[in-house]
């Protein structure tokens, strides 16, 4: 009888001493919740700005480039702040701006600063069209007529050595033989004429309109 209880003392010690060895498990580890940063990373990358900046261009360049036939231009006219404009009759009038009659593309020819100024505006004729001296008005205006080099259509451009105030440089834009492009002091239309003593009401530089076409 004491051997019996001597081992169920024992079996019962054993028991006890295997209960208090077993680990206890962990708890699950719960993942960390997304931060707002990484959620959205767009939003912190360095360059998501850049996209919506307008690029610059220099002015001074532009203006290089269009002189040497390479751009599209508007010819805007600094005393009025309104642009030359082709109309589909012939006549080159004033306006905004905004139309399709208002493109160009000063074509160098013959050197020395002589331009042909070809109006980019498609016409039902076909073919090219470059301003000229409408000898038929007085004082003279400025059409439109097929684009050949010779006295009415060549125009010398020359640097006033100012700008407007946008920073472009502006140009008189003179005809050799019937004299200066000018505007008239209600800013209604353009005619050519020699300068007299009061001098010449008209200077112009040229907006960037993109690159020349075919």
């Amino acid at each position: 009888m004491r051997r019996s209880a001597t081992l169920a003392t024992l079996t019962g010690l054993a028991l006890g001493l295997s209960a208090c060895s077993t680990p206890t498990p962990s708890p699950t580890p719960v993942a960390a919740a997304p931060t707002s940063s990484a959620a959205s990373p767009a939003s912190s990358s360095p360059g998501a700005t850049a996209t919506t900046e307008t690029t610059k261009v220099d002015p001074v360049a532009a203006t290089k480039q269009i002189l040497a036939g390479e751009r599209q231009a508007l010819i805007h006219i600094t005393e009025d702040d309104k642009d030359w404009s082709a109309t589909y009759e012939g006549p080159i009038a004033i306006g905004p701006g905004t139309d399709d009659g208002a493109r160009f593309r000063l074509v160098p020819s013959g050197g020395d600063g002589l331009f042909l100024i070809e109006a980019l505006r498609a016409r039902e004729e076909g073919g090219r069209w470059c301003v000229n001296a409408d000898t038929r008005d007085e004082p003279v205006s400025l059409g439109t007529v097929k684009c050949a080099e010779n006295e009415k259509t060549l125009f010398r451009v020359s640097a006033t050595g100012k700008k407007d105030d946008q920073g472009r440089p502006t140009h008189w834009i003179n005809n050799e033989k019937y004299g200066t492009v000018q505007v008239k002091n209600d800013g209604s239309a353009l005619y050519i004429q020699e300068v007299g003593d009061g001098g010449s009401r008209g200077t112009f530089s040229f907006v960037d309109r993109g690159a020349v076409e075919g």
